[in-house]
């Protein structure tokens, strides 16, 4: 997947100075960034489990963001934090979940 997030710089930015919403499943940053596109960067802790745990949950944040990401503003970065309820919540709460984060924070088209 391309138009990631990958440097450390960008998450502690984003942590520090970008806006922040919290959900059961997930903790939505963001910030405007100086592109014409937006990127995503994914982080599931060590504490939620091991790395075969923590990869399902990060494939699944990205598929949630994937059905989404047409309809979302350009010119965003945006993290994803997985909480603990994310390990036993359907497809279907996450998607939820984000969607309700995108409205709040005005990110859809």
């Amino acid at each position: 997947m391309k138009n990631t997030v990958k440097l450390n710089r960008e998450f502690t930015y984003a942590y520090k100075k970008g806006a922040k919403l919290v959900t059961g499943t997930l903790v939505f940053y963001w910030y405007k960034n100086r592109q014409s596109l937006s990127k995503l960067g994914i982080t599931v802790s060590t504490a939620l489990g091991g790395a075969v745990v923590r990869n399902r949950l990060k494939r699944l944040m990205r598929a949630v963001y994937s059905a989404r990401k047409d309809d979302i503003k350009p010119g965003y970065n945006i993290i994803i934090a997985a909480r603990s309820k994310a390990l036993r919540s359907p497809f279907d709460k996450i998607q939820k979940d984000l969607d309700d984060c995108l409205r709040e924070a005005e990110l859809l088209k």
